[in-house]
């Protein structure tokens, strides 16, 4: 993608995205992941479960694994400027959780990103929500980068992470994307 290469930048990853551009306005998202009992955690190798981008510019909400758990951090201003766990560990290996988003893509304070885990309100962000002039899109799957520090610090090859996903969908009403659900 216009010269970039995961390779040579310490990264490895197999993302999916579609064709779903947006560029302002109230948008629902949801999607349900699953992470095996026996998902090993690379950490401090970062591991990135799914991304809001925006078109040739940085990433804005980045889901990770991090410590353990799903996390997500907001990097709309282009650095993270908040992070916040929304599923412990215990609460993501060998469970399905859906995840459900509302968010007015916003370069105003009028923007908003509310996200529930488990039918949970875990986040309600207000403020921009993304940069100007640009369209956002959703990319989910695993993103790993730095991942040569995993055999520095462990003397071996960084090891294999599987993770299921169903039921993306994306939508402008709460019904676009809740259908199946539970």
């Amino acid at each position: 993608d216009g010269g970039w290469n995961d390779c040579k930048k310490d990264r490895e990853r197999h993302e999916l995205s579609g064709n779903y551009r947006v560029s302002k306005g109230e948008r629902w998202y949801a999607w349900s992941i699953y992470l095996p009992e026996d998902f090993i955690n690379v950490y401090p190798v970062s591991t990135m479960l799914g991304q809001f981008h925006q078109e040739k510019k940085h990433v804005i909400w980045m889901f990770k694994n991090g410590p353990g758990g799903y996390w997500i951090e907001n990097y709309v201003k282009g650095f993270t400027s908040e992070k916040r766990i929304l599923l412990s560990k215990q609460e993501m290996l060998g469970k399905w959780n859906d995840i459900l988003v509302n968010v007015n893509w916003s370069h105003k304070d009028d923007g908003y990103f509310k996200l529930w885990a488990n039918n949970k309100l875990v986040l309600d962000f207000k403020g921009a929500t993304k940069s100007k002039g640009v369209k956002t899109y959703f990319k989910f799957g695993i993103y790993r980068s730095k991942v040569s520090i995993y055999k520095q610090i462990h003397k071996k090859d960084i090891p294999i992470q599987v993770v299921y996903f169903d039921e993306v969908r994306a939508g402008k009403k709460k019904e676009d994307v809740i259908k199946n659900l539970k």
